[in-house]
């Protein structure tokens, strides 16, 4: 029998205020949206605070190898860094130069361990954001937790930790890529929530977009295809007029426009000035977009590319531990039934990142620093990624401690889980710490203060390559050690830019002309001109030195050129030098060495060409020892050492020519106009 009218509208009442009474009503999802962003704010300023005091604790209180140096030196002084010149950094690095705590080189140190820690707070404050939005959970720890693993994993990272304990471009460039990302997040929402506005949040990226590549333009362009194709998604939900896109493209100009700083900057004839001289200023704009190193890249075959993408991949997840990058793929399962429009810009952002990568890299190296700054935002997505496949786990799962049927049982496995995630979190950071703490590294200051300590005044020293060039170009600008000291680097005098550059610099060089033929410069021979001018000259000795050798003679790190032959090394000469060596602190950091990768190549590169020396000369157990001393940092690198380098025979047993027909290993002379 049915219910009469009135028990039908009875009941009907009962299960509306039933239903009333189980729904969350407006002031409850107001307050719950309230309570999720307090806790992603907060979330976001704990990783901040947390992560800045790891980096501060552990950062370099000085010079380092390679950039460090020269990117220091010319934010200090307003210069031209090396190509493709990163003004926006050198711009934010000189107001950091500025500040009233610490010498330049903390300052500017400190400047990457805030952006590596603004990044990671950025990066908190999204992903709870868009994590809470998707699972729609009111307990907190499922998404905190997860966040908290993710961060903590790639912050303790050789790749990110590295970046953030010296000054280099890639910090930087990680926090205009987290910017990038609370952009593309805050634009999402207000058209999820029917908030409007996306040309706005469009104009804002695209002004990012043209900033940014202020900064390391190669690997924040790699981003950027993921961001066009995320607000051509959001495009279809809400519409996006002519006019957005025309002051889009207007406002990613005004942006790019930063690089104007170079050619003005350039006309102030500043102390450092890498391309921009007269000869080189119409070249250097195409260092801007790498126009030099597409030879290169059509050059390189498409084997070649396939083993550095699948190296550059490696090293990722290797970096993140192979068992926790598993947990990207349940991240990418969870947020394709949830948010799909998020998994195509993670995936496009970390094959184009390591594509960009693999382009650039002509020789890969899992030690080289810079190889790991370009795939920081490969990293971040790989991370976002773990972070959504562990919130997918703790949603599905996370309600099986609570049936456990005692209360013990509970407490234990609701422990042991905890406790495994804080491990899988900490594992990077306790893997590589002692390569990244960089608070007590000296090795740099200490081989560049050491090799030009007891230099004659106003010496010139020739060097090869860029390493011991920017070390010492960090000292005498910022620490104003031996500002006397003329540096020339002979891969770069080739360059028509350069040698204007040095010549400008010091004239008294000038009056020496360079010995040189149509394709060639005899750099060698300069040096022992200038020696026999009566300048005080010094060389780095490589293995492409040999025919120069009866002109050279020990002093330190580096050797003196002396204008006539030497006959023979004698015994004072060796033991001032053995005396050198045993007062020497880079030569004596053995343990801090072998934590260090560029301090092991510059160890054993000069241990071993200063045996090659030895060996020349007929000090064959001298050569022996210095092989030997070499072996103990690297083995591999004692490959050469074993095929008979001081077996005895010496590598050259011939008598030394005569002072007016040296024969001078040369540098090629690049006339092409990508060299000038």
């Amino acid at each position: 029998m049915l219910p009469t009218l009135p028990d039908r509208t009875w009941e009907c009442h009962r299960l509306s205020d039933q239903f009333a009474s189980q729904s969350p009503s407006l002031d409850d999802l107001y307050h719950d949206r309230e309570r999720s962003t307090n806790t992603a704010w907060l979330l976001a300023t704990l990783v901040f605070i947390v992560s800045l005091l790891l980096y501060v604790a552990t950062m370099c209180r000085t010079v380092f190898w390679w950039d460090t140096g020269e990117l220091a030196a010319n934010a200090h002084v307003l210069g031209i860094p090396h190509r493709p010149g990163f003004p926006l950094y050198v711009l934010v690095g000189r107001v950091f130069s500025l500040s009233p705590f610490g010498d330049i080189f903390y300052r500017v140190n400190f400047l990457s361990a805030l952006c590596a820690s603004v990044a990671l707070g950025i990066f908190a404050y999204v992903w709870h954001g868009l994590l809470s939005h998707i699972w729609r959970t009111t307990r907190w720890w499922e998404t905190v937790m997860p966040i908290v693993v993710a961060l903590t994993a790639i912050a303790g990272t050789y790749t990110l930790w590295m970046q953030a304990a010296r000054a280099e471009v890639y910090a930087p460039t990680l926090l205009a890529w987290a910017f990038m990302i609370a952009i593309m997040f805050g634009a999402e929402r207000s058209v999820r929530i029917g908030r409007g506005g996306l040309g706005r949040w469009l104009v804002a990226a695209a002004f990012l977009g043209g900033l940014g590549l202020g900064l390391h333009n190669a690997t924040f362009a790699s981003t950027l295809p993921a961001v066009f194709v995320f607000f051509l998604a959001l495009a279809r939900r809400s519409e996006l007029r002519m006019r957005d896109w025309s002051l889009a493209v207007m406002l990613f100009l005004v942006g790019l426009s930063i690089y104007l700083y170079l050619p003005i900057r350039a006309g102030a004839n500043p102390p450092l000035n890498w391309g921009w001289t007269d000869s080189g200023r119409a070249p250097a704009w195409s260092g801007i977009v790498g126009a030099d190193a597409f030879d290169e890249i059509i050059a390189s075959t498409a084997v070649m590319f396939y083993k550095n993408f699948v190296s550059c991949l490696t090293l990722l997840l290797d970096e993140l531990q192979w068992g926790v990058a598993v947990l990207s793929l349940v991240g990418i399962i969870g947020l394709w039934r949830r948010a799909r429009r998020w998994v195509p810009v993670a995936l496009l952002v970390i094959v184009a990142n390591i594509t960009v990568t693999s382009l650039l890299v002509s020789e890969f190296s899992d030690t080289n620093p810079d190889i790991h700054g370009y795939l920081l935002p490969a990293l971040s997505m790989i991370a976002f990624l773990i972070a959504a496949g562990i919130a997918t786990l703790v949603v599905a799962f996370g309600f099986l401690p609570m049936r456990m049927p005692t209360a013990w049982l509970r407490y234990t496995v609701a422990t042991a889980a905890l406790g495994t995630m804080v491990m899988v979190g900490l594992a990077p950071v306790i893997i590589n710490e002692p390569y990244c703490n960089l608070v007590e590294h000296r090795l740099a200051y200490d081989y560049g203060t050491e090799a030009t300590a007891e230099l004659q005044p106003s010496a010139t020293v020739f060097v090869s390559g860029a390493n011991i060039d920017f070390v010492l170009r960090g000292l005498q600008y910022c620490d104003e050690w031996r500002p006397d000291v003329r540096v020339i680097n002979c891969d770069l005098m080739p360059s028509a830019w350069y040698r204007e550059w040095v010549f400008s610099n010091f004239p008294d060089l000038a009056a020496v002309p360079i010995p040189s033929d149509s394709t060639r410069l005899y750099l060698d021979r300069w040096a022992i001109a200038l020696a026999r001018a009566g300048a005080p000259v010094y060389w780095e000795f490589t293995e492409t030195s040999m025919r120069m050798i009866y002109h050279l003679t020990p002093a330190g790190h580096f050797f003196h050129v002396s204008p006539d032959s030497v006959v023979a090394i004698d015994a004072r000469m060796i033991r001032q030098q053995e005396d050198f060596e045993r007062q020497s602190r880079f030569l004596n950091a053995t343990k801090a060495i072998r934590r260090d990768f560029d301090a092991q190549r510059v160890y054993v590169s000069n241990l071993y060409r200063a045996g090659i020396f030895y060996d020349s000369r007929g000090h064959y157990d001298r050569a022996r020892e210095l092989f030997q001393r070499a072996l103990t940092i690297h083995s591999n690198a004692g490959e050469k050492f074993r095929q008979g380098r001081s077996s005895g025979k010496g590598l050259s047993n011939q008598p030394p020519p005569p002072n007016d027909s040296v024969s001078i290993s040369s540098t090629p002379l690049d006339v092409s106009p990508q060299s000038q």
